[in-house]
């Protein structure tokens, strides 16, 4: 079993939006060259065309450089808005990683166990590892969690030696309702 207790920062969650955006999109460097294209884009079509006669291509050139510009810069700029209004600046957690289930303990939150089966996959980053859950959850364990990469290193080959195997998503049905998680307690 594994156990992991630490203070979770804002600074935290914010840099586990970076790893996930990273780790499923592009690296900074290249989200900075995306943004100086859009721009430039935009200035070309607004610059080029001629708005005196309506056509569809000055429209969906701007467009174009405007989408560009909403996905490498506005969005995870409001998404990062949002992490930092929405979260505690400091959270108390104790994380629990046992052969029968995963416990988290959130101070001013409460204490969640589930099982094995609901968490969908990890990700392993620079800078911690990711936790997908099958409802949408995302959890963080940042990498000053682990006293050496040694520990770090064994608690990623746990996590791979729990991961379920990829099944086929079963249509719900109202004869077998959904169970709430639960775990054998020692």
């Amino acid at each position: 079993m594994y156990r992991y207790q630490f203070t979770s920062t804002v600074e935290d969650l914010l840099e586990a939006e970076e790893a996930e955006r990273s780790s499923r999109s592009v690296r900074a460097p290249f989200r900075w060259v995306a943004v100086a294209f859009g721009v430039t884009w935009l200035v070309i079509g607004i610059v080029a065309f001629d708005f005196t006669k309506l056509s569809w291509r000055p429209i969906v050139w701007i467009l174009l450089g405007i989408g560009i510009l909403y996905f490498f810069a506005i969005k995870p700029y409001l998404k990062r808005s949002r992490i930092k209004k929405n979260n505690a600046p400091r959270q108390d957690l104790t994380l629990e990683f046992g052969d029968d289930c995963l416990k988290f303990e959130i101070s001013d939150v409460g204490n969640f166990t589930r099982r094995w089966e609901e968490l969908a996959g990890f990700v392993d980053t620079d800078k911690g590892i990711l936790f997908y859950f099958n409802d949408g959850i995302v959890n963080w364990i940042p990498n000053r969690v682990f006293a050496d990469k040694a520990e770090r290193d064994n608690f990623i080959e746990f996590l791979q030696s729990h991961q379920p195997p990829p099944t086929a998503p079963s249509p719900p049905s109202s004869a077998n309702p959904t169970r709430a998680s639960a775990c054998r307690r020692p």
